[in-house]
């Protein structure tokens, strides 16, 4: 696997623990065994989430209106902020890498019907936040986020509002402790 996607996986782990006891730290058993510069992304990607939380979970709100960020299972929603914090505050990474990193990450340790939530939900604010740009590549210009930068995207898309999203009333379809 490569740095980043050993990073966010390092960084899903330590978020969903933390949703889940309420603990906050960085460590995990075999964190040893991780390269460091996973690490490293791990710990820039828990530490914005956690320093940036009200404004991803805004995001995250007004992207899926039906859904209640609270509703949410625990491992998409940990999935969500780290795909909004990097969509939001990590210009430097592209629109596509992000959204398919986080659609595999729910498809991983949630199911396939919360990985189109995810991709739905992402390119809509990926849409917003860079300036019109989304998964499927530039559109007519929107907003940008504050605090949002410009990047190129890439990715395909499903609709957040589809029927078949997650919650953690369906917990056992859609949430898989890691």
């Amino acid at each position: 696997m490569g740095v980043r996607r050993d990073g966010r996986e390092l960084a899903l782990k330590l978020l969903y623990r933390e949703e889940v006891t309420g603990l906050v730290d960085d460590e995990i058993p075999g964190i040893d065994e991780v390269r460091d510069e996973a690490r490293t992304f791990a710990h820039e990607l828990t530490s914005g989430v956690r320093s940036r939380r009200d404004t991803i979970d805004r995001a995250i709100s007004d992207a899926s209106e039906h859904w209640e960020i609270s509703r949410m299972g625990a491992v998409d929603r940990s999935i969500l902020r780290i795909g909004v914090y990097e969509l939001l505050f990590m210009p430097e990474v592209p629109v596509g890498a992000i959204i398919n990193e986080a659609v595999d990450e729910a498809r991983k340790y949630s199911s396939e019907e919360c990985g189109r939530f995810v991709n739905g939900v992402l390119d809509r604010i990926a849409r917003d936040a860079r300036g019109g740009a989304s998964a499927d590549g530039p559109r007519a210009a929107a907003p940008a986020l504050p605090g949002a930068q410009v990047a190129d995207p890439q990715a395909q898309v499903a609709d957040p509002q589809a029927p078949g999203t997650c919650s953690d009333d369906r917990e056992d379809e859609c949430a898989t402790e890691s």
